[in-house]
């Protein structure tokens, strides 16, 4: 009788996703994630069939009148599905930037956020922080370009009477912030994509048998560990996976170690996704270790055309592709621009811990909040949160042979090395101040991108308690950095996946040079 009822009991669902597969332009909503006329494979859903409904979201689209449906579909299946409808991100460009960098500018903003007062004067500097304060809800980079800032879409019209008052110039490059989250939940056709060329075995490593990986989307967290499996199966002689730690939603922090086993072999820790709503640096970065293990394999066969090189096979590689699991999957399927992890702060009732401010070198200090309910939260103290612990006692670990360390984080098109919090110069400098002007040269004969070098404070990118300051501090390898992924702000944390190959590819410059320079 009780699995009767049981049987029964799935009725409700089944008539929801039916319901789900109403007509969407014409086109079956399943159907949109048909590409090639081939159903696109799915993750084991060991969560059921709620997962399952989380989980479906249209892959391909073509006609644009589809791509407005998108959000609403992806609310029915989260009722706390966070919207964006109207927010825009803009582009300040007047010299009252030169002198503030992204840090103090974020402090402002907090400043504001808490009730402080604040001084107004009519020089440029404080009428640009009019902008910030009254209007933008964010500032989410400063570049070569200028200041980007997110607008809430209550304040853009008095953003821009402002503006016209004030006579400072703006560039719009985001007109509608949720369409562009549509975007990222695109997955780029076949004829667009650099996958066409694998017939010419141009590209052998972005075909991966077993594996649900394409980068021609950005995938969930259970897709990625199922990548990581398939190296660990197909690449055994070679690659190791290796558990950290757990995140406070039980999710495993997984390191994938590639080495040829030589205990005289410096080591590279390279880590991505430490910033939720960051999911270019993931996808790259498992771009590059597809490549890598592919070619590595390759190495061992002569004339088997382009093989790895001996430089990267003399280096243990160490990767860590997602650092904020439980952040990442929450901006998937909840809030696209939550950058923070999930841990619960019962005093305020808010969430989140922003990880890269949670370190201890620099913890605390300005570009950076006590405020739990804020994106740049550092938390209550430093180390205190499960994935930064994980990395230190790792790392800690590596001291002896931790050769470089990088981490990769969007956006910017920048390679920074210590310090952030001031204008210091470390005992290393010289060497990652080369190493970062050979690699930005190595960039831009690869595809004409220009990414610019220098510390993290000099192109104003500090951030107080970030890991490549600590790394610096208490391991001191060889060399440490910061790599900040495209663009420079046309999309900013929301790039299409058209870009996840060149990326991938400047990654893997970036890895060959370091391995290069490593002595």
């Amino acid at each position: 009788m009780q699995l009767r009822l049981w049987k029964w009991a799935w009725l409700p669902l089944v008539l929801l996703i039916a319901a789900k597969m109403k007509q969407v332009g014409g086109r079956n909503y399943l159907d949109l994630a048909r590409t090639d006329n081939r159903l696109t494979r799915l993750p084991f859903f060991g969560g059921g069939v709620g997962h399952l409904l989380r989980y479906l979201h249209p892959l391909t689209m073509n006609p644009a009148s589809e791509r407005g449906r998108i959000s609403e579909l992806r609310s029915d299946l989260d009722a706390n599905y966070v919207r964006y409808r109207g927010a825009q991100l803009w582009k300040l460009n007047f010299n009252a930037t030169r002198g503030s960098s992204m840090a103090e500018r974020e402090e402002e903003e907090e400043e504001e956020d808490a009730g402080e007062e604040r001084q107004v004067v009519d020089s440029p500097d404080a009428q640009f922080n009019e902008v910030v304060a009254l209007f933008g809800s964010e500032v989410w980079n400063i570049n070569q370009d200028g200041i980007d800032i997110l607008i809430e879409q209550r304040n853009v019209a008095d953003a821009r009477k402002f503006m016209e008052k004030v006579g400072f110039s703006y560039n719009i490059m985001i007109d509608d912030i949720e369409s562009a989250i549509d975007e990222t939940y695109v997955e780029v056709p076949a004829v667009e994509h650099p996958l066409d060329s694998v017939r010419n075995n141009s590209l052998p490593w972005m075909e991966r048998p077993g594996s649900l990986m394409s980068w021609r989307r950005y995938h969930d967290q259970a897709d990625i560990q199922q990548f990581l499996q398939t190296l660990l199966e197909t690449y055994s002689e070679n690659v190791e996976i290796i558990q950290i730690g757990v995140t406070r939603n039980k999710r495993p922090l997984e390191v994938i170690r590639v080495s040829n086993g030589n205990p005289d072999n410096w080591a590279v820790f390279v880590d991505a996704g430490l910033q939720a709503r960051d999911w270019l640096s993931p996808a790259a970065l498992t771009y590059a270790i597809s490549k890598l293990t592919h070619l590595w394999g390759r190495s061992k066969v002569k004339g088997q055309g382009q093989r790895a090189e001996k430089a990267m096979r003399r280096i243990d590689w160490y990767f860590l592709p997602l650092a904020n699991p439980d952040g990442y999957q929450y901006s998937r399927h909840t809030d696209r621009l939550w950058t923070k992890n999930r841990a619960f702060d019962s005093e305020s009732g808010c969430y989140g811990v922003n990880l890269d401010r949670n370190f201890e070198y620099g913890w605390g200090g300005t570009g950076s909040t006590s405020n739990p309910c804020k994106n740049l939260y550092r938390g209550a103290e430093s180390f205190s949160e499960p994935e930064s612990r994980a990395l230190r006692s790792f790392l800690s670990g590596m001291r002896e042979y931790l050769g470089a360390y990088v981490s990769l984080g969007g956006y910017g098109q920048a390679i920074t090395y210590p310090w952030g919090d001031a204008d210091y110069v470390t005992e290393n400098q010289r060497d990652l101040k080369l190493t970062a002007r050979r690699a930005v040269l190595a960039l831009r004969r690869l595809n004409q991108a220009e990414y610019s070098a220098g510390t993290s404070y000099r192109q104003k990118l500090a951030r107080p308690g970030n890991s490549a300051d600590w790394v610096q501090d208490r391991i001191g390898p060889q060399m440490v950095f910061n790599m900040f992924l495209k663009d420079q702000g046309r999309y900013g944390y929301l790039l299409p996946p058209h870009y996840i190959v060149e990326s991938g590819e400047e990654v893997f410059e970036f890895m060959r040079t370091i391995a290069q320079q490593l002595q």
